[in-house]
Formats: structure tokens, sequence, C-alpha cells
């Protein structure tokens, strides 16, 4: 079984992608999250990838603003697992700071 970085790229959509969806639902999970806080984000690869502000009643133009600046940084498959755990990680510190 060849690991995801060494697919053949002409696949189409192919399991990077399926991590960014799923790396992208997380993060927008995060930032509508009561105790989220964007200066206390230990990640800075996180960082710059969370919005500047709360989550607006569009989620279709959030989700492309977010899809393009994920493809601007020339993400790979380690940096959106490493992206993921650390969203985990911090949804966790925001559950704690509400209790």
């Amino acid at each position: 079984m060849l690991s995801r970085n060494l697919r053949p790229p002409g696949l189409g959509y192919n399991a990077v992608d399926q991590d960014v969806d799923r790396l992208i639902v997380r993060i927008h999970r995060l930032a509508a999250h009561r105790g989220y806080d964007r200066e206390a984000l230990v990640s800075p690869m996180l960082k710059r990838l969370m919005p500047t502000k709360r989550p607006s009643g569009d989620p279709v133009a959030e989700t492309a603003a977010l899809r393009t600046r994920l493809k601007e940084s020339g993400i790979d498959s380690k940096a959106v697992a490493y992206l993921t755990a650390s969203v985990e990680n911090e949804l966790d510190f925001a559950r704690l700071r509400l209790t």
C-alpha cells in the first residue's frame, strides 16, 4: 500500500483532499466553540490558518476562503495530520475553559 504522499497526482480526489475536508470541518467547529480563544492557540501554524473573527452566517464563503488558504500554504499530508491533531487539542482546551 502506498503512503498518501506517494500516490500518483492524477488520481483526482485523493485521501489528502479528504483529510483537508475533515480538517476544514474541525477548524470551523473550533472557531465556533464558545471556549475558543485565538490568542491562546499553541500552534503557530494553526494560528495562521484560523479565521481572525468568529464565523459569520455564510459557511460556504468561509469554507472557500479556508480551502484557498490551505492550498496557498502548500500543505502536505504530514502537515494536515499535525494540524488535525492540533485542532483536536485546542478543542479540548476550549472545553476546559468552559468548566
